[in-house]
């Protein structure tokens, strides 16, 4: 028997909207924060530390200035994308950037990048392949909960982390921008701010929830994601105000029974569903004009099942919007060749107009892609960890901003500037330039060498010998 036993022409109506409702106190302090220290709200001194400390422990002595100057150059490299890393070093004037140059030696940061570490020995779960930065996206993602959930529109989707090294977690998608990479599952805001992440280890792997002990393995994978990206939310949110919030997926994680159970523990949802997924269909001829609408309602649990014929038929369940107002969208017809407004349902708006906010997060993590590359996958996801901050930083700083908006890559700019420039200062960094003297002098260092030698340093106006000179400024 069919689960849509009542056709309702109008289905459910609601006035589906997104509210953002961050305190008027939050708001301030964000207007009042610099661009580095909203950066730091999410990549946190905590993360930070925690990456010194594994890092040590490893047996390479990692400073905080050394950690900022390093991601400092990471975000600068957004806008390098030149083929050499080296030109950040060069002499010549039209390729070299002084600022880096006199912050960090490129040695430096090649050692950095090889010795830093993102766990602990402890952190080894072998159910869990992603065990080597799970630590520090825990981190990461009770930051980004700070502020609560203070969007009613919540969406899931996929990732894609661009990534084409060798590793257990590789993915490959022919639909997304990166097609091989890492695969993640995020919670977003239509805005595109990031609340939930996780990392894909596998269809055979466990499903954890916050707390890691919640398996959702006997589910289908795509309801089992919902159900894990929405355990903050219900741990959270009072159960009186859940029924404000409303979830959008599409057609890999929505089925009639997920958003069945959805709507019992109080959460709305719509997405678009494939044809297998339903036990009875909306009929539709295949020559029907644009805008032909066919509903099912199934009484018992407030289920739709809309079908809308567009370029080709386009099937939907929502447990909270239907048919009615019809507003009207631009669509193109390739036989008229032409732009024309036709009325589409409810729930088809609402879903295009709260469903991208993954993919514009995505989106713009992508933007910010840094230039410098490393075989290892964690490099792409302590990449990835960067870049989620600055987009998280830059909504944040937008929301609470009625003016002119922000962008990308001016957040990142500012951060940059910042961990560079002021950070550099702060070791008193100076370019220090050796040259060959015509005299032979004692080294400078002459308690613990006696070399006589023609190498002068200009800035520091003194005679070293090669081992001292390096010694004498390694810390420059």
């Amino acid at each position: 028997m069919d689960r849509f036993l009542d056709f309702w022409k109008n289905g459910h109506i609601h006035d589906l909207k997104n509210e953002n409702f961050l305190p008027d106190k939050t708001k301030k302090f964000i207007r009042d924060s610099s661009y580095v220290e909203l950066f730091e709200l999410f990549f946190s001194p905590v993360i930070k530390n925690y990456i010194i400390d594994n890092t040590r422990e490893n047996g390479y002595n990692l400073t905080l200035n050394d950690l900022d100057i390093f991601v400092g150059i990471i975000i600068t490299s957004i806008f390098n994308q030149r083929k050499s890393q080296k030109d950040f070093w060069s002499k010549n004037p039209l390729l070299g950037c002084p600022a880096i140059a006199n912050a960090m030696s490129r040695n430096k940061i090649l050692e950095i990048k090889s010795k830093i570490k993102y766990s602990k020995s402890e952190d080894k779960n072998p159910n869990d392949r992603a065990w080597r930065v799970r630590k520090i996206f825990e981190m990461f993602k009770t930051n980004s909960l700070q502020f609560g959930f203070f969007s009613t529109a919540l969406s899931i989707d996929e990732m894609m982390v661009k990534f084409h090294g060798r590793t257990i977690l590789l993915q490959f998608m022919k639909n997304k921008p990166a097609r091989f990479g890492i695969k993640m599952w995020g919670l977003c805001n239509p805005e595109g701010y990031l609340f939930d992440c996780d990392i894909y280890c596998g269809k055979g792997s466990n499903i954890y929830s916050d707390d890691n002990k919640i398996k959702l393995s006997k589910c289908p994978l795509g309801s089992g994601v919902v159900m894990m990206m929405t355990q903050k939310l219900l741990k959270n949110i009072n159960h009186r105000k859940i029924s404000r919030y409303h979830l959008y997926f599409d057609n890999f994680f929505s089925s009639p029974d997920l958003m069945i159970h959805l709507k019992t523990i109080g959460l709305k949802s719509t997405g678009t569903v494939r044809k297998n997924r339903v036990q009875t269909d909306n009929e539709l001829d295949n020559k029907a004009s644009r805008g032909t609408i066919a509903i099912k309602h199934e009484k018992k649990s407030g289920l739709n099942f809309i079908t809308v014929m567009d370029s080709q038929p386009v099937s939907l369940l929502s447990t909270a919007a239907g048919v009615e107002p019809l507003a009207k969208r631009k669509s193109y017809s390739k036989n008229l060749q032409s732009t024309n407004e036709i009325p589409f349902p409810s729930a088809i708006n609402v879903y295009n107009d709260f469903m991208g906010g993954v993919d514009m997060h995505d989106e713009h993590c992508s933007n910010l892609m840094p230039f410098i590359r490393a075989k290892k996958w964690t490099w792409p996801m302590f990449l990835r960890l960067i870049q989620s901050s600055l987009t998280n930083a830059l909504f944040i700083y937008n929301l609470s901003h009625s003016g002119e908006k922000l962008g990308s890559f001016d957040m990142a700019l500012a951060v940059a500037e910042h961990y560079i420039i002021k950070k550099a200062d702060e070791k008193h960094i100076i370019f220090h330039e050796k040259t060959k003297s015509e005299q032979k002098k004692n080294c400078k260092n002459f308690t613990k060498c006696s070399k006589r030698t023609t190498n002068m340093c200009i800035d520091c106006d003194a005679y070293f010998c090669d081992p001292c000179f390096k010694f004498a400024h390694k810390n420059m």
